[in-house]
């Protein structure tokens, strides 16, 4: 009973704002051409161009040649593209291997390739390739030259090997795990990463090998450095059990149309009709990621600085950080997936930097961009520049009416801010949500232009052929519906039964107030409510109790009305209830059975929308009238009475000699369960001839009491 009382301090359901002016808030969303910088803004990002013509099925690894040329390691047909400043793609090599999965550039001009499976590196010469080095392992993970010293990572078995310009070269650390996945040479070090216990090594230039981080992740995905020492390294893990599968290799996808110009007849590729998913050793394949929609992905990025211990700087969650671009003096590209989305992490803050529809961003190199899921190269570019971002989806609690949409925003000369809205009642925006409206200005938009709704989403678009404009802040308007008060609870308590509360705590005696020229009925009113209330018991009252909440925490007030059990009429009985209980005096009823209703509304709060809601109660018996006591029979020493009720079932009997203590009987029948009962009283010998009290009780609590002489 007590939960009936819970009350909270009530105020009317207000107009909320919902703000996005962190980097936070704006990295939930989507930006594609717009970055979210490490102060919480949106601006416009470099320009983005798509390379048309690069066509592979997976694409692992790139770098930055002369004269911005770039050259793309390939799967599944071995090749090796190059594409120039102007987008113009080619087939530079083609090894025998089914995958190229790591490419350097040397200090002597030459390309570098590692063929997998088969460990194999290359040295690339005008797209003329020659076998440089056999590492003997399944897969070369990654290629980094310290000075004129090449370093390979390679898997199954996981090692580094060192090899100097000849082509001469030996293992120079055997790693614990399956697969050493990266390298970078930075400072004099060559700092590694292994998949499967997620450590972070550092080969010195005597050939020392330390471990300088043991991740709770399971596989170093990416390392890079930049000035003052600062090094990064992306760890990663899966839910998923995948044994010596690293869980960052890009998986093929089937090639999306035949290349511009076909390659010779031995280089076209081979097609799969299914990728795998492990590693098989008598017949060794690439082992391709996991596919990319699936969630349990975490992921960290971990900065090392001079004399300082490793620390976390940024977490993921359900991402999988596959590269790390050039790290400038402050901050680094973080390439991810499965959202498709590049980060800007710094010591102490990170942004969304892009969002890109294929879903996995595996290579950042220089100004070059490349992606899995569905194979693409992007190139930065300068001029002019357009994008759009797309607010994450505001859940506003249950259908709302939506108002003002502002910005706080800077749009030099020469740019343009535009925004458009849309609202659906299911938390993924899907067909069942209204369309986008029509883009208007920002700085005029009074109005959110999209229906009443649950869920809303706002759009940006931006443009400029000069400076960027500039948000920071986006403030979204809306009000709840109101919503209707809940009865979650409503009885009536037994006979007799009340409430009250009392200041004092020690008084049981409370006045009746007098019914009024409104009502008949008498109830229990107090001057001030300062305690919890009591449970007590009047004569002839009865209680009905209830609890009720309001969502919008709007003030409820109760009315109550009743009605004869066969009647369909409803009479008032008391309004303007702001307690959670009503207590009144029955003996203004005739005896029969009655229903109570209880009718709760918000109007008060609410007196443009008020809502109500009502429930009733199961016919209540209202019996005032006591049993009748009849004198049967008797005999010396015994009494037999009658017990007759004409609502309720007699549920005591008791007899009392010379006014001492009551003794209970039960009736003939052993069960006082009927509006009829028979007793019989023995007396003993020296209480014959006493004063005989006897009295009854009804399951209304109704009492009737009788003396006689004891026979």
């Amino acid at each position: 009973m007590a939960l009936l009382f819970c009350s909270g301090e009530a105020s009317a359901a207000a107009t909320k704002i919902w703000i996005s002016d962190s980097t936070s808030d704006f990295s939930a969303g989507e930006a594609r051409g717009v970055a979210v910088t490490v102060n919480g803004e949106l601006v416009l990002s470099r320009g983005l161009e798509r390379v048309e013509g690069v066509s592979e099925a997976v694409l692992y690894d790139a770098v930055t040649g002369p004269a911005g040329v770039v050259f793309v390691a390939t799967g599944e047909a071995g090749r090796v593209l190059r594409i120039s400043p102007a987008g113009k793609v080619e087939t530079y090599a083609t090894l025998a291997e089914k995958q190229v999965s790591a490419v350097a550039l040397g200090p002597d001009g030459a390309l570098y390739a590692g063929g997998s499976p088969g460990g194999k590196v290359y040295r690339l010469e005008a797209g003329k390739p020659s076998l440089f080095y056999d590492t003997k392992a399944q897969y070369v993970w990654s290629l980094a030259f310290s000075g004129p010293t090449l370093f390979v990572a390679t898997g199954l078995p996981g090692e580094i090997h060192r090899v100097d310009s000849a082509g001469r070269g030996k293992r120079v650390h055997q790693a614990s795990d399956p697969h050493v996945r990266t390298l970078h040479a930075a400072g004099g070090d060559v700092w590694a990463g292994t998949s499967g216990s997620g450590l972070v090594l550092k080969l010195d230039a005597s050939g020392n090998v330390t471990t300088v981080f043991d991740s709770a992740k399971t596989e170093v995905t990416a390392i890079a450095a930049g000035p003052e020492g600062r090094v990064w390294a992306a760890v990663s893990s899966s839910e998923a059990p995948g044994g010596a599968e690293p869980i960052s290799a890009p998986a093929p996808q089937p090639a999306k149309a035949p290349r511009p110009a076909a390659p010779p007849e031995g280089d076209q590729p081979r097609e799969k009709e299914k990728p795998e998913v492990s590693v098989t050793v008598s017949a060794p394949r690439l082992a391709p990621a996991r596919p990319p929609t699936r969630t349990g992905y975490t992921s960290e990025i971990v900065l090392f600085e001079k004399a300082e211990p490793p620390r976390v700087v940024w977490t993921g969650s359900d991402e999988i950080v596959f590269d790390l671009g050039d790290a400038d003096a402050t901050s680094v590209l973080a390439a991810t997936g499965p959202k498709g989305r590049l980060y800007r992490v710094s010591a102490g803050t990170w942004s969304l930097e892009r969002t890109f529809d294929e879903k996995q961003v595996s290579v950042v190199v220089g100004e070059a961009i490349a992606t899995n899921g569905a194979s693409a190269f992007y190139r930065l570019r300068n001029g002019e520049r357009t994008g759009e971002y797309v607010s994450a989806v505001k859940d506003t609690g249950r259908t709302s009416v939506f108002g003002a949409f502002r910005v706080a925003t800077e749009a030099p000369a020469g740019s343009k801010l535009d925004v458009a809205f849309r609202s659906g009642e299911s938390a993924a925006p899907d067909s069942t949500w209204s369309d986008w409206s029509e883009f208007h200005a920002a700085a005029d938009t009074a109005r959110i232009a999209a229906p009443s709704g649950r869920y809303l989403q706002w759009k940006l678009r931006m443009s400029s052929a000069g400076g960027s404009p500039l948000v920071r802040r986006a403030e979204a308007a809306y009000r709840n519906r109101n919503a209707a008060p809940v009865i979650e609870a409503f009885l009536a308590m037994g006979p007799n039964e009340v409430f009250a509360r009392s200041a004092s705590g020690g008084s049981n005696v409370f006045e009746a107030t007098a019914p009024d020229e409104k009502g008949i009925f008498t109830s229990l009113e107090e001057a001030k409510a300062e305690a919890a209330p009591r449970k007590l018991a009047r004569k002839g009252y009865r209680t009905l109790t209830w609890k009720t909440t309001d969502s919008d925490s709007d003030k409820v007030v109760h009315a109550l009305d009743f009605r004869p059990i066969a009647s369909s009429r409803w009479i008032p009985l008391k309004s303007e209830v702001r307690e959670s209980f009503y207590s009144f005096d029955t003996t203004s009823l005739p005896d029969g059975e009655y229903v109570f209703r209880l009718i709760a509304s918000d109007s008060e709060s609410n007196p443009e929308e008020p809502k109500t809601a009502a429930r009733e109660t199961s016919p209540v018996s209202i019996d005032n009238t006591p049993p009748v006591i009849r004198r049967l029979d008797s005999r010396r020493g015994a009494l037999r009475v009658e017990v007759v009720d004409a609502a309720s079932p007699v549920t005591d009997f008791e007899y009392s000699v010379n006014a001492r203590e009551w003794v209970r009987v039960e009736p003939e029948d052993d069960l006082s369960d009927s509006r009829k009962e028979t007793y019989e009283i023995e007396l003993k010998p020296e209480d014959r001839g006493g004063y005989l009290l006897v009295r009854a009780t009804d399951a209304s609590r109704n009492v009737a009491a009788v003396s006689f002489t004891a026979p």
